[in-house]
């Protein structure tokens, strides 16, 4: 296919996307006739606010599934061009291992009270957090390793 004719289907593409996602973020602002009995207010329509949550999740589930497809078209053409991603993976992985040794779910209090807790949603949550504080404890440990070296590097010419 030519390129231009691509560059149009694209920029077509995006075009309906971007005008459907306008028009839904619009009928997202609109209010129903139905009157709130405590405050006499207008009471907002929600089914609107959900067919823009819905539409986002259909774009988020295309747009990853075309990353998918085109990383793994990447890696079938030029394989050895992902070894350093392939590494990166890896050691992405074993950090998150290492954080899960670190996640204590604590079952008990006031938290147990909201809706939707349970010891499955709190362990998630754990691990997310955990996680966060071993890449920020691996990125200032870089950084600080870095520091040291180039202050070698500079003292030792």
């Amino acid at each position: 296919m030519d390129s231009k004719i691509t560059s149009l289907i694209l920029k077509f593409g995006v075009a309906v996307i971007i005008i459907i996602g306008v028009i839904l973020a619009f009928l997202a602002m609109g209010y129903s006739k139905e009157l709130d009995p405590v405050t006499e207010q207008d009471i907002a329509d929600r089914s609107a606010v959900s067919n823009v949550v819905s539409f986002s999740m259909w774009i988020l589930y295309i747009a990853i599934g075309a990353i998918a497809i085109f990383t793994v078209y990447a890696i079938a053409t030029n394989p050895k061009r992902f070894i350093p991603t392939a590494i990166g993976i890896a050691v992405f992985g074993l950090l998150v291992l290492l954080s899960i040794a670190f996640i204590n779910v604590e079952t008990s209090g006031k938290i147990m009270e909201l809706e939707g807790t349970t010891k499955g949603t709190l362990w998630w949550g754990g691990l997310g957090i955990k996680t966060t504080y071993t890449l920020v404890f691996v990125a200032i440990a870089a950084i600080a390793f870095q520091g040291v070296r180039n202050l070698v590097g500079y003292f030792s010419k």
